[in-house]
């Protein structure tokens, strides 16, 4: 008689059975697990094996992108599939058997980031007149392997329906580590998401180096506390002192690992309002007095950047280090959520 545990063992070996015998015998498209569907999908009969002798294959192995494209496939489908195939130093052909081909087109009518996958008993080739589009056909490559060894024969044909497909990240609130950033954006590209929108400043903290105002993260990316719950009133905190920041070498890290993955990222710096960390840096930036701490709190606070000739100053060396940073063509400045109160009572601002 099975005990329980061989009992859940022998069902969940029955259930991914016949889950790999549906995908391979797949009739129609709703039978491929995909996120995001595909623009046109069509399924074919049999069904590609992947093993040790399944062999990797680009176009042009003299192209450096390209070639690391191979490499990206390979890692792939052993994280997916379990099965640690080998790239080819040749060059692809599309009669080639057992391979899994990277073919880079000449086709400039192509949609952006678009790509073909044809997957038969004989071979998967993967097509796209860019490598994004090649990496995006990898990624749904990726996904078939999920779900074992034996992809189903199948003809895709897609393209991004947006051409912006963002995510946001608020570190500035909860800080998250290099190595869960790096995570999240391998989700991001498991998903054909193409855009990293990275919130790194805020009144509960800055999360950024700068490094002609160092007390940025000295200060801002410490608070003392944080709010259990919504204990707003009476206001009750953990007792427990939080923060962290990126260094610059860390951003380009990230950056870079992004673009491998064919990520932009856009970071936001925000301004006027949701600056109290920075406050707490460089009491001098505000309308009033202070003194300020970070927050502790959640919610939108009535001390913002005053309109001075410093803070315009102090931005502009800001933005100047951030741009350094990141090669994208945007940064985020928030610009909401920035009561005028402080404005309307300062004589300053008032007169300006």
């Amino acid at each position: 008689m099975l005990n329980f545990r061989s009992f859940v063992t022998a069902c969940l070996m029955i259930v991914a059975g016949s889950f790999c015998t549906s995908m391979a015998n797949a009739q129609t498209a709703s039978d491929f697990r995909l996120v995001p569907f595909p623009a046109q999908l069509t399924p074919g009969s049999g069904a590609f094996e992947l093993s040790a002798e399944t062999r990797i294959a680009v176009s042009n192995p003299g192209d450096e992108e390209l070639s690391t494209l191979g490499d990206v496939a390979t890692e792939l489908v052993y994280a997916r599939a379990g099965v640690a195939i080998v790239k080819s130093s040749r060059r692809a052909r599309v009669s080639e058997q057992g391979a899994i081909l990277l073919m880079l087109t000449s086709d400039e009518d192509d949609p952006a980031e678009s790509y073909r996958l044809e997957v038969s008993d004989q071979r998967i080739v993967i097509s796209a007149s860019s490598h994004a589009g090649l990496f995006y056909g990898i990624q749904t490559l990726g996904q078939l392997a999920a779900a074992g060894t034996t992809i189903p024969a199948v003809l895709i044909v897609d393209q991004p329906r947006f051409g912006y497909r963002g995510m946001h990240l608020d570190v500035g609130r909860h800080f998250f580590s290099v190595d869960f950033i790096k995570k999240y954006i391998d989700l991001m590209a498991m998903y054909k998401f193409n855009t990293f929108h990275w919130h790194l400043t805020e009144d509960q903290g800055w999360r950024i180096e700068i490094k002609k105002y160092p007390r940025l993260t000295e200060v801002g990316a410490y608070r003392k506390e944080t709010i259990l719950e919504k204990n707003f009133d009476p206001y009750i905190g953990d007792k427990k002192p939080y923060g962290g920041y990126y260094t610059q070498d860390e951003v380009r890290e990230v950056v870079a690992y992004a673009q491998n993955r064919y990520i932009t990222i856009i970071p936001e710096i925000e301004m006027p309002g949701h600056s109290v960390a920075a406050l707490a840096a460089y009491p001098e930036l505000a309308c009033t007095e202070g003194p300020f701490e970070v927050s502790t709190i959640w919610g939108v606070k009535p001390d913002i950047y005053c309109p001075k000739e410093e803070t315009f100053a102090f931005l502009e060396d800001v933005l100047t280090e951030v741009m350094e940073l990141f090669p994208g063509t945007y940064i985020h400045i928030g610009g909401d959520e920035a009561p005028k109160l402080r404005w309307e009572e300062s004589e300053f601002a008032q007169q300006v």
